[in-house]
């Protein structure tokens, strides 16, 4: 059941490539930078995903990323999401992230799973939420 939200986050695409092209499979790769607040904390976020297209549609995404509070704590984290591809090249993304961190204001986030939803406009602006899956 999904519980509270955790976190909220916006920022922007810094980078992408092709890291694939064969026939019809199609793999791209995003780096993220973004901030806002985790658990209360202020935060900023860096990732890199990489989305891998479906024969049936959409994209399969995998990444792995940091979050790093004010005062130098950080969260280790890994995720995948299903992506769908809007008309005007948007991309909108509904998956799970893990944590790892030794941080007490961290901590919280090795107990739970962490449902995300990501929404990435034509221009490379993010907007991400996160709520605990409990």
């Amino acid at each position: 059941m999904m519980g509270e939200m955790i976190g909220e986050l916006t920022g922007r695409v810094t980078g992408k490539r092709i890291i694939r092209c064969h026939g019809r499979e199609l793999k791209i790769e995003r780096t993220i930078e973004s901030k806002g607040k985790i658990l209360g904390t202020e935060v900023s976020f860096i990732a890199t995903v990489r989305a891998h297209e479906r024969e049936q549609g959409g994209f399969y995404n995998e990444g792995n990323g940091v979050i790093m509070t004010m005062n130098g704590d950080k969260a280790i984290l890994h995720g995948s999401a299903i992506g769908m591809m809007g008309k005007d090249g948007a991309m909108s993304l509904r998956g799970i992230r893990y944590a790892q961190s030794s941080a007490p204001s961290l901590s919280r986030l090795n107990k739970v799973a962490i449902l995300l939803e990501v929404e990435i406009t034509a221009d490379g602006t993010v907007k991400d939420k996160m709520w605990e899956w409990k």
